[in-house]
């Protein structure tokens, strides 16, 4: 027998566990995930491989240089991205739920790419600060506290270019998250029943739900990569 996983929907959320919780799955997640995004970073900022030669080597270098805080740079600002975490998951939901005469796989590709737009909005300035502070200063470690050095960024994006460098590459930052939260949600819908259907009868919800989550963010990764390159050069430039 296979598995049929059930979708909860907004309507039946508890709303006040549901952004509790969400505060601390967002917390939790950014602070063990953040290193791998800085490290994807300064990866794809390098034209050649005269700094870092892979993955692995800008690990060993970032400690051995920066401390292992180095990998943790511009990782105060980013946090702010919290609150608009709160705005995509609540734009999903609700716009999910407009969708329910449709499949899930097409409504988790509608309402994942408008949350995804509407959250940029609200997060790419913090997202040009926060990269520039991953990649300034490679090699060094800090002497200035992160605060004051964040705001030293946000002064100079200003002087630069004024209130449009806080929004340096939103254009690609719309395809590239809109792309990636679309992808996500519909593929994850599309693995929910794929592997119901293989496991066998009594396999934890649980399991099947991480399996499709894992599978489901390689297959958004795969697709929205190539932008990603683009929206991170366009906004530390």
């Amino acid at each position: 027998m296979p598995e049929k996983v059930k979708i909860i929907e907004w309507h039946q959320l508890e709303k006040k566990k549901y952004f509790l919780f969400l505060n601390v799955y967002m917390l939790s997640t950014n602070a063990v995930m953040y290193p791998v995004d800085l490290i994807k970073t300064r990866l794809q900022l390098q034209r050649t491989k005269s700094l870092y030669k892979n993955t692995l080597d800008v690990v060993l270098k970032t400690i051995k240089r920066e401390g292992f805080l180095g990998l943790y740079k511009g990782f105060p600002v980013s946090q702010l991205g919290v609150l608009s975490g709160h705005v995509y998951a609540t734009s999903y939901e609700i716009s999910r739920e407009q969708f329910s005469t449709f499949q899930n796989a097409f409504r988790g590709f509608i309402a994942g790419g408008i949350a995804a737009v509407i959250e940029q909005t609200f997060i790419n300035p913090v997202d040009v600060i926060s990269q520039r502070l991953m990649v300034e200063g490679q090699g060094e470690r800090n002497k200035q506290g992160g605060t004051i050095k964040s705001v030293k960024i946000a002064k100079q994006v200003f002087k630069e270019h004024g209130v449009s460098g806080f929004y340096r590459g939103f254009a690609a930052s719309l395809m590239v998250e809109g792309l990636w939260s679309a992808t996500w949600w519909a593929s994850y819908s599309l693995y929910l029943d794929v592997i119901g259907k293989m496991v066998p009868d009594g396999t934890s919800h649980l399991v099947i739900k991480g399996l499709s989550g894992m599978l489901a963010g390689i297959s958004s990764a795969v697709v929205g990569n190539p932008l990603d390159i683009i929206r991170v050069r366009l906004q530390v430039s």
